[in-house]
């Protein structure tokens, strides 16, 4: 089924937002004082949450402790959000994994699997962010390896928030939500979005992530290639809304034009007829959306945008975008798109949710700034299910030229956009050298109450 014809982008649109951030707790007993590399933390060692003395046995080892403490600690925060009223649950998975489906036709549908939808997304979910603090149970039996390095006495762990699934005319309630979200964790915990620097090349640094779905049905394909064709052309100047550091993201958050398969030319893992463009649909229609100094732009002397309107299927589209070490999701990530059974290597879960998710934006607390993005990248997704193609291409047109002027700034392209004044002030009220200063490597910054 195309979701896209006979309604509106807002009349079906679907949402989700993933909040990763990080937690000092301390261990059971201790007393010592805090010293972190940024000096203060603002808050003596009995502010800071205890774990119970009885949590963990002496004959758990470090990973047993740490699962433990995870779940512990997990539902706490999920307990607190609750009595903050937003109705929130713990579970150790923040995505469905053999989860057996069931129908459902009523409220808003994210993800599908078969005929039916995923009842994960019914209620927001405190799950582990197991890539900022994480286990290695496969060396030295259950060795566990945590990032960055702890202060004696204490102990780092990582979570994230992930949204309930809301309509597109639910913006105000997840901004509402957002609100509660971020007002009781900085309240009630030692939180931070970076947690100091843990080797000579890397920190745990968060991000925070956007997924867009037309009510669990499939994108038409089209409808793809216009997203990745859009962001193509004004990825670059959209970062300057967000830290400096997520522009050089290489890993979960690659950008189009620096850090994917296509990017770099990495032909192992990009379709074979990148050579050899040949003749098809594809020309007609990429000749209806896209203007033709946009068509005939190159990329490291390569027409790469082309190669977006070649791609057959989404598994081409996944290999031109993905990250180029395992082609894993890059800044705007289409795995989800892909069947469950998909051998594609940068696939990961076991899931469909039918979404494209936006990668862009650092970790953040800051709900204005959060329902912002979120707002930003409705619009974007808005213009590319809804267009007609002599409007969309008129869109890509009026942005290409903005981009394309060396002087021309974020606000003028999200101006450009039709983004509306409330969000781009948002935005004017978060410079970058603060959002730098709260993921400064070199530092553990813990944000103040709101």
């Amino acid at each position: 089924m195309d979701a896209s014809v006979g309604n509106g982008f807002a009349d079906i649109a679907t949402f989700g937002v993933e909040v990763e951030f990080l937690m000092l707790f301390r261990e059971s007993g201790t007393k010592l004082s805090l010293e972190l590399e940024s000096g203060d933390c603002g808050r003596s060692p009995q502010q800071i949450p205890e774990e119970p003395c009885h949590l963990s046995s002496s004959s758990d080892d470090d990973h047993e402790v740490h699962i433990k403490r995870l779940q512990y600690f997990g539902s706490e925060i999920a307990k607190k959000l609750t009595e903050a009223g937003i109705a929130t649950v713990y579970r150790e998975k923040g995505h469905p994994k053999d989860e057996t489906p069931s129908p459902d036709a009523e409220g808003p549908q994210l993800g599908r699997f078969g005929e039916f939808c995923y009842t994960a997304y019914k209620k927001n979910t405190i799950v582990p962010e197991e890539t900022m603090i994480w286990t290695d149970p496969t060396a030295d039996g259950k060795r566990m390896a945590v990032r960055p390095n702890t202060p004696k006495g204490y102990f780092w762990l990582g979570f994230e928030f992930v949204s309930k699934a809301y309509r597109y005319c639910e913006l105000d309630v997840s901004k509402s939500d957002l609100e509660v979200l971020c007002r009781t964790l900085r309240a009630e915990y030692c939180v931070s979005v970076n947690a100091g620097k843990d080797s000579e090349s890397a920190s745990s640094r968060c991000g925070t992530h956007v997924h867009w779905g037309l009510g669990g049905t499939e994108y038409d394909l089209s409808n793809v290639k216009r997203v990745l064709t859009l962001m193509w052309v004004i990825e670059e100047t959209l970062m300057n809304l967000h830290a400096t550091w997520r522009q050089d993201a290489r890993k979960y958050a690659a950008l189009l034009q620096t850090g994917t398969n296509m990017a770099t030319d990495n032909t192992p893992k990009l379709p074979g007829w990148i050579n050899n463009l040949g003749e098809g649909e594809w020309i007609h229609e990429m000749e209806q959306d896209v203007p033709a100094r946009v068509q005939e732009s190159l990329h490291r002397n390569r027409p790469k945008v082309q190669w977006l309107w070649r791609a057959d299927t989404v598994h081409d589209l996944a290999m031109l975008v993905g990250e180029v070490k395992k082609s894993r999701r890059a800044s705007v990530a289409i795995t989800e798109l892909l069947p469950a059974t998909s051998d594609f290597p940068g696939k990961v879960r076991r899931s469909q949710l039918n979404t494209i998710e936006f990668r862009h934006m650092q970790g953040s607390l800051e709900p204005v700034l959060i329902a912002a993005w979120i707002s930003v990248t409705a619009e974007i997704m808005r213009r590319c299910v809804d267009s007609s193609p002599e409007d969309f291409a008129s869109t890509l047109g009026y942005v290409a030229t903005c981009v394309s002027d060396e002087n021309s700034t974020a606000q003028e392209l999200l101006n450009r956009l039709g983004i509306a004044s409330e969000t781009c002030s948002a935005f004017r009220s978060f410079q970058q050298q603060r959002l730098n200063w709260e993921a400064d490597s070199s530092n553990s910054i813990f944000l103040p109450e709101l």
